[in-house]
């Protein structure tokens, strides 16, 4: 198997992760219907997949919550990108990315103790 530098995968996710919160903080779902803040935020959870997608496929025991559901997402984006809901964008972006960020950060932790 490919060996992947899991430390910038995981600082991909964060950036990532922080780029789409600049980008909506304070927004409220309507928001989402903008054309520049549905890309950013479509775009920041392409990546975020993308790079889970690489670690898992590397080491299947890291525990990050709702892989397959991101990875879905992704993929629904990418492949129906003209029948997203952004309402639920916005649940992702409010409710799912605070709870990555926080396991990402601790994966990444984990590595410098």
């Amino acid at each position: 198997m490919k060996n992947i530098d899991r430390d910038k995968l995981y600082n991909d996710i964060i950036t990532a992760i922080n780029n789409i919160e600049t980008s909506t903080i304070g927004l409220d779902a309507k928001y989402y219907n903008n054309y520049e803040i549905s890309w950013i935020v479509e775009r920041g959870i392409e990546i975020i997949a993308e790079a889970i997608k690489r670690i898992i496929s590397n080491d299947s025991d890291i525990k990050i919550s709702n892989v397959q559901k991101i990875i879905g997402t992704r993929n629904k984006i990418t492949h129906e990108y003209d029948a997203i809901d952004i309402y639920q964008l916005y649940i992702i972006v409010t409710k799912y990315l605070p709870i990555l960020r926080n396991e990402v950060e601790i994966l990444l932790n984990m590595k410098t103790e």
